[in-house]
């Protein structure tokens, strides 16, 4: 094999034994405290990017969460404008005005006297419909709201409507 640089330049005459044995030395202390002192600059970085990947991670795992509640409740809303559509009664135009609030808003609907009984009852309840109020039965309500609570307008539960009145009436 052949000869190291250094013992090529001390065969050439371009440096001394001295000058090379001062450049071990300096190579050896350079080493020693490349060991003792860069070990806990590379911990410290090591563990700044554990960190930095572990925050990344919970930052990605709560995106996600997120997205999965998001497409849950578009599919909840789609289950219930499906059931809206599937159940519907025929709401014939009457002469009671039944009053309801929606949104903050009082809204009126002309129906039938035996429609008006029904909503006061609590045995239908009204949803909101592709462009119009629909009347939807209690089973098909109840059922819409366990996915989609904002889809009902008006649903009167038949155990609160009974409580509502003082008992010594």
């Amino acid at each position: 094999m052949g000869l190291s640089l250094q013992e090529q330049l001390l065969k050439a005459g371009m440096v001394n034994k001295k000058q090379v044995k001062q450049a071990e030395h300096e190579k050896r202390v350079k080493n020693k405290k490349k060991r003792k002192y860069g070990a806990p600059a590379e911990d410290s970085a090591k563990i700044k990017l554990q960190q930095q990947q572990a925050e990344l991670a919970k930052q990605q795992q709560k995106l996600s969460a997120e997205q999965n509640q998001q497409r849950q409740r578009k599919a909840d809303q789609a289950a219930a404008k499906q059931l809206i559509k599937s159940n519907q009664l025929a709401l014939d135009e009457g002469d009671v005005v039944y009053r309801y609030v929606a949104s903050g808003k009082i809204k009126q609907i002309s129906v039938t006297q035996d429609v008006a009984d029904k909503l006061s009852a609590g045995r239908a309840g009204l949803a909101m419909g592709d462009k119009d109020v629909v009347l939807i039965p209690t089973e098909a309500v109840l059922k819409i709201l366990k996915r989609d609570e904002d889809s009902i307008l008006l649903y009167n539960d038949p155990a609160q409507v009974e409580d509502d009145y003082p008992s010594d009436w």
